[in-house]
């Protein structure tokens, strides 16, 4: 497995016995979730990919027969190795598209080929067909890893939620003008956090601001929010500070949504995501 960034699902259940073979099965769900993932990620799933499979089996008898009938449905052999608890594993691979409902069929298909032989399917993996390149992926897609934290802040709870995907983000440079917003919320009088429903009426509200954005042609990023003291500040980044300021005084002046105040600010050492990032 060379391949350079690469996806894989290998169930290592070497071992199992049939009995317990049907629960151990990747999933439709499990692939779906991967599909996803990959896609979150910028990957480009509609296009041929080199698609490894993998058997394993206590011994290495049958896998000739396994790697001859594959052949014959296009795969391609790649290699027997031994691994370091002394089981047997076939490596094939075919170049093909997939989907999660057409891998999920195609792996049906894998176990019950494995089964006739009495070995093993175990998973597969995913790269480039040229498997000196990582996959191809668009990298103005952020993948979504929030991170939480509560700290003390001035003796009350302040909560810091953001994404730290960013810290892969190739494009910091281009997209370095932060939208800083802020409004008050209805707080309880103890913590001073959002009141029961506040918080999804904030959620919804910070939404409303990125899809406003988005459907005016202006690219943008959620980064991090601060909840502290009855105020609710979040951060959105863009890479268009004339276009995002025209949206946003629009949408001020309107009156239709709860009341707010907002600054832009260029940040090119992106010197706030940062200051969070040492918060969590």
């Amino acid at each position: 497995m060379k391949k350079i960034m690469m996806w894989t699902f290998l169930l290592a259940i070497f071992g199992c016995s049939n009995a317990n073979l049907e629960s151990t099965k990747i999933s439709l769900e499990e692939i779906e979730e991967m599909f996803s993932d990959m896609e979150a990620n910028g990957v480009y799933t509609d296009t041929t990919l080199l698609w490894g499979y993998f058997f394993t089996s206590n011994k290495k008898d049958d896998f000739e027969k396994v790697a001859n009938e594959l052949k014959n449905k296009g795969f391609e052999f790649v290699d027997i190795f031994q691994a370091d608890d002394k089981s047997y594993w076939l490596h094939l691979e075919r170049k093909e598209v997939h989907n999660a409902k057409s891998l999920y069929e195609l792996d049906e298909e894998l176990y019950e080929i494995a089964g006739k032989y009495k070995i093993t399917y175990d998973g597969f993996d995913v790269g480039n067909v040229d498997e000196n390149r990582p996959l191809e992926r668009d990298t103005y897609v952020v993948p979504e890893e929030f991170k939480t934290v509560d700290h003390q802040k001035d003796n009350f709870p302040c909560l810091l939620v953001g994404n730290t995907a960013f810290d892969r983000f190739p494009h910091k440079e281009e997209f370095c003008h932060f939208i800083k917003v802020t409004t008050p919320y209805n707080m309880d009088e103890e913590s001073m956090l959002p009141v029961q429903g506040e918080l999804d009426e904030l959620d919804k509200f910070e939404l409303f601001f990125e899809n406003n954005l988005t459907q005016k042609n202006i690219k943008n990023y959620f980064v991090f929010r601060d909840t502290h003291k009855g105020i609710r500040n979040f951060y959105i980044v863009t890479n268009d500070k004339v276009g995002a300021k025209e949206v946003i005084d629009n949408l001020s002046q309107s009156g239709e949504q709860r009341p707010f105040e907002f600054e832009i600010s260029t940040d090119k050492e992106w010197s706030l995501y940062n200051a969070f990032k040492g918060k969590i």
